[in-house]
């Protein structure tokens, strides 16, 4: 009995470091509680740091890993907020972080917000785009047939929305960068009429082909509600990827078809 005793006191010591490295593995980059005192720094936080459309490891609040379905739906119920661990692995790891009943009300609207959004986005991957019938402002037309077997990349968006616009030099950068790849095609989808995106790109240069009047589509279909939101439609006319930030579409679209 002593002898066995001394075994499991052995395994015990032997088996701490590692249990210590994982505890510190999980253990946030920033202190939570002084993170979610003001709105800013968490928005800001949040901002640099999470993207919950990646495809990052997820662990609870007890550091269990679970899929990234139940972390993002538990987001969605505004009890959590996603927080990067100390970890050198890739992909990033998130973990659950429970809020207290009085924590800021503003960090809880908004992460119920943001979780039940990129929940919604999640479920649609490998879901097949609605179907479609696209004419561009020089008269090209786009179907569901006549791009399979090729990568689309879709913007949705419309001439006033500064963020939108924002974006667009980023996003004629990346244009350039596959212009040699003819599996790929870069179509935005816009709410406004021919006339006022054409009058707009008198001012200002957009590289990808421009669709106009497709509020309805956008909305009914695509069930957009925040601008811009970027698509990557993979060859067999999936739904890839959803993004709302031309950084995280740059980061998705490398990984679908390489740097």
């Amino acid at each position: 009995m002593k002898n066995l005793l001394l075994f499991f006191t052995f395994v015990v010591l032997i088996n701490a470091p590692a249990f210590a490295r994982d505890s510190k593995k999980h253990s946030p980059e920033i202190e939570p509680k002084l993170l979610i005192k003001d709105f800013q720094r968490w928005w800001n936080y949040n901002y640099n740091f999470i993207n919950l459309s990646s495809d990052f490891k997820a662990v609870d609040s007890e550091s269990k890993i679970i899929s990234k379905e139940l972390f993002l739906k538990s987001l969605s119920t505004g009890n959590y907020i996603p927080l990067l661990v100390n970890s050198a692995e890739m992909p990033k790891i998130y973990k659950l972080y429970k809020l207290k009943p009085s924590d800021n009300a503003d960090i809880k609207s908004a992460i119920i917000q943001l979780g039940q959004t990129e929940y919604e986005r999640f479920k649609k991957e490998g879901t097949k785009i609605p179907k479609f019938n696209f004419t561009d402002l020089n008269g090209k037309i786009y179907t569901n047939e006549n791009t399979k077997g090729k990568i689309l990349v879709l913007k949705c968006w419309f001439v006033h929305c500064a963020s939108c616009v924002a974006e667009m030099p980023a996003l004629n950068q990346m244009v350039a960068k596959y212009k040699n790849r003819k599996d790929i095609l870069f179509v935005s989808l816009a709410y406004d009429s021919e006339t006022q995106l054409k009058d707009f790109l008198r001012k200002k240069v957009f590289d990808y082909a421009v669709v106009p009047v497709r509020k309805e589509y956008i909305q009914k279909q695509l069930n957009v509600s925040s601008y811009p939101t970027h698509f990557i439609v993979n060859k067999k006319g999936l739904i890839e990827k959803i993004v709302d930030r031309q950084d995280y579409l740059a980061q998705a679209l490398t990984k679908e078809v390489g740097p």
